[in-house]
């Protein structure tokens, strides 16, 4: 499913860039295209892998360090109170994934699946610096 997405997202971004230019709007610069794909491509891979980018570690050690610093104390299952709500949050939380390998997985995958056939599309649909067109 994540080639098919992302070949439908890079058709669609194409599709955008062709409508654009015959709408008047002004083609990109070629010396651009590398720039823009990257930016594009980032925020597609960044959007379309949310969920494996998921840190549950944080959000357990967030939520942890929220209580205790309201509470005043952090109090492990052995009856032992502490105030570093951090370490005791971190501690608490340590078994949990932090889904990097996941998340860099799916990243990756998108951006490359999108960037190539983006700058491709750019590149013949661009101007070069000093044409009017």
């Amino acid at each position: 499913m994540a080639a098919g997405g992302a070949s439908f997202l890079a058709a669609v971004a194409v599709f955008s860039m062709l409508i654009m230019s015959s709408q008047g709007n002004p083609r990109p610069l070629c010396s651009d295209c590398g720039t823009l794909c990257s930016t594009k491509c980032n925020e597609e891979a960044k959007t379309f892998c949310s969920g494996a980018c998921y840190n549950p570690r944080e959000g357990c050690e967030r939520q942890l360090f929220d209580e205790c610093t309201a509470d005043g104390t952090c109090c492990s299952s052995n009856g032992t109170c502490t105030c570093d709500c951090k370490t005791e949050a971190q501690r608490r939380c340590s078994s949990l994934t932090d889904n990097y390998t996941d998340c860099q997985a799916c990243t990756n995958s998108i951006f490359n699946q999108c960037n190539t056939p983006c700058n491709s599309d750019c590149n013949n649909n661009c101007k070069k610096k000093g044409c009017h067109a």
